[in-house]
């Protein structure tokens, strides 16, 4: 088989993907820590195969708890937080237009979401690849390849120009940005100048990645260290402050990770049971304390 034959092969397995995923799975959506609480989206039920999205909410000493449920199937949700505020954009997809949709709300803990974007025709797929708010009339997001800003009612423009493509964004606390990419992942100002990055993130020998996926799915950033959730390895990692990297949890099959994220000195870890034969996938959120202690959040 041609180099162009197995590019447009992994082109039809990655778009059946995200069409899975968007109809009967996950992993839509991310998650986020606000002060001592967690939130991440999913399913609600679990298996729900029509894929009405909802937002899960944890703290220490709580269960997890559905804090909002779309009505619309085909559904996702995204967060960012400024401060203590939430933003929280709802996507769902309108098959008889084949057309997205997103509004976007903005609340704080344990106060109620108020609406402050109204439903809007996206055709950026914006909060896919990270978002974040520069006001409640203005939003950043990634958007393979680059990052762009958005203003209410407005077309996207560049936000700023970065040397190679971009697959994810995320903002981190002292206005900096984290960048994904392909094969690596920069720390940037909010003009794109970079203050630290990490190069070959990727194992090329990886050759059974899951739908043959050979990449990192979710990097978090904190005190000099990056956290990754490499999808093609079936693992979640480390590189602290001195460029050290450390596998801190391997997953077996069916397992798969997602999303990662600091949660004061401890880390969260999450990965679902996906077998790829169209069942919905199983959740799997774990507190990381230390290579001999770790937590169960929610799994099913």
């Amino acid at each position: 088989m041609n180099k162009v034959n197995k590019r447009i092969e992994l082109t039809v397995l990655i778009l059946a993907f995200i069409a899975s995923c968007k109809v009967l799975a996950h992993p839509g959506g991310n998650m986020i820590t606000v002060g001592n609480h967690v939130l991440w989206s999913y399913v609600s039920p679990i298996d729900d195969t029509d894929h009405h999205a909802c937002v899960m909410i944890w703290s220490l000493g709580a269960k997890p708890e559905i804090l909002l449920r779309s009505k619309y199937p085909a559904s996702d949700y995204m967060f960012s937080v400024n401060g203590d505020h939430i933003y929280i954009i709802e996507q769902r997809y309108l098959q008889q237009t084949d057309t997205f949709e997103i509004r976007i709300f903005k609340t704080r803990i344990g106060g109620e979401p108020v609406e402050i974007w109204r439903w809007f025709e996206d055709k950026w797929r914006i909060g896919d690849g990270g978002f974040f708010m520069l006001s409640d009339d203005e939003i950043v997001f990634g958007r393979y390849p680059g990052i762009y800003s958005l203003n209410k009612g407005k077309e996207p423009a560049k936000y700023f120009d970065f040397y190679t493509s971009i697959k994810k964004i995320r903002k981190i606390e002292n206005n900096q940005i984290l960048l994904l990419g392909e094969n690596g992942c920069w720390l940037v100002n909010r003009n794109g100048k970079i203050i630290r990055q990490w190069n070959d993130l990727i194992d090329p020998k990886i050759d059974n990645a899951p739908l043959n996926r050979n990449q990192i799915f979710d990097a978090d950033y904190k005190n000099g260290e990056l956290l990754l959730a490499y999808w093609g390895k079936r693992t979640f990692e480390i590189i602290n402050n001195k460029g050290i990297k450390k596998t801190i949890m391997l997953l077996r099959e069916p397992l798969v990770p997602h999303w990662v994220a600091f949660y004061g000195d401890d880390k969260l870890l999450f990965s679902s049971k996906m077998i790829f034969d169209g069942s919905t996938p199983k959740p799997n959120l774990v507190l990381y304390k230390s290579d001999n202690e770790n937590r169960s959040i929610w799994k099913d």
